[in-house]
């Protein structure tokens, strides 16, 4: 069934949604260390969002516009969330990591059946 394709990515939303009601406070570092950190979450939440959304519709296209907006609505549900703040420029940094999971996942497929004959 097509729809359970989707079941891991519903999963890693809801672990985002999670995620983003947290305070940041317990993050402990200089100022440029919090924002590398915290940014950093930004690309790995958002790329591993993108591959799971690309094996769920199988559309690069797809799996962008869906990550993206959920990107948005994230940052719109940070607004109400106390000690968290929504910020445009965030969702640029998820878009950069729904980028970077793509392209990776792309190398990685490429590479696979490149040398898949090699392996039976």
């Amino acid at each position: 069934m097509k729809i359970l394709r989707f079941v891991p990515a519903i999963l890693w939303m809801c672990f985002i949604f999670y995620l983003s009601t947290q305070q940041t406070t317990s993050i402990h570092g200089t100022v440029a260390q919090r924002f590398y950190i915290l940014k950093s979450f930004h690309l790995i939440e958002y790329g591993a969002l993108a591959i799971l959304l690309l094996f769920a519709t199988l559309k690069y296209n797809r799996a962008i516009i869906i990550a993206y907006l959920y990107a948005l609505s994230d940052e719109f549900h940070q607004r109400f969330t106390p000690g968290r703040t929504s910020k445009f420029t965030d969702t640029l940094i998820d878009l950069l990591g729904i980028a970077l999971g793509l392209v990776f996942i792309k190398i990685f497929l490429t590479y696979f059946q490149k040398y898949r004959h090699k392996l039976d």
